[in-house]
């Protein structure tokens, strides 16, 4: 992204660049987000805040622009918690549908039994490893091993008599 440069001239066309990057990231008051422009000062370790639009009590993340236009975003602790958060929670969610959809592939007789294997060998390589990231398994290689290891827990077509389709008829 280019920087944006903030002046009278392009005002305007910044605060709607702002308006609607504040409205992409789900703020509910895009136009009233607030918006403030650093500026230098005499002294080399301060800088100053010029409010250019919004308010100084507002609560939705700032958005700041410095003096080589470019543009960050200040937020408070509790909103930046609040995103690991669901950054995690969706992690995590991805990484149960993943599981769920590679069990569902290799017939199971009983999801929940499959299911319970392998959250055990996922807990049990967790324990052994260096790295305790969940995300790094190969989860549809820890199912064909789990599919090989307990062979009674996933259905084998070649056991079900199907007919050859020109017997059918």
């Amino acid at each position: 992204m280019e920087p944006i440069k903030l002046d009278n001239q392009n005002n305007e066309s910044l605060l709607a660049k702002i308006n609607k990057l504040a409205g992409d990231l789900g703020i509910e008051n895009p136009q009233g987000v607030t918006v403030v422009r650093l500026l230098d000062t005499e002294d080399p370790n301060r800088k100053m805040l010029e409010l250019v639009q919004g308010s100084w009590e507002s609560k939705a993340p700032w958005f700041v622009v410095d003096e080589s236009g470019r543009l960050f975003v200040l937020s408070s602790i509790e909103s930046i918690l609040q995103l690991v958060k669901s950054l995690n929670e969706a992690k995590y969610e991805n990484f149960t549908l993943k599981l769920e959809k590679a069990i569902l592939e290799n017939l199971p007789v009983d999801f929940n039994d499959v299911w319970v294997v392998a959250m055990n060998e996922i807990q049990k390589r967790l324990a052994e490893s260096k790295s305790k990231n969940y995300l790094d398994l190969d989860i549809k290689q820890l199912v064909k091993e789990i599919k090989r290891n307990h062979p009674n827990l996933f259905m084998n077509l070649k056991q079900f008599p199907f007919q050859p389709q020109s017997e059918q008829q």
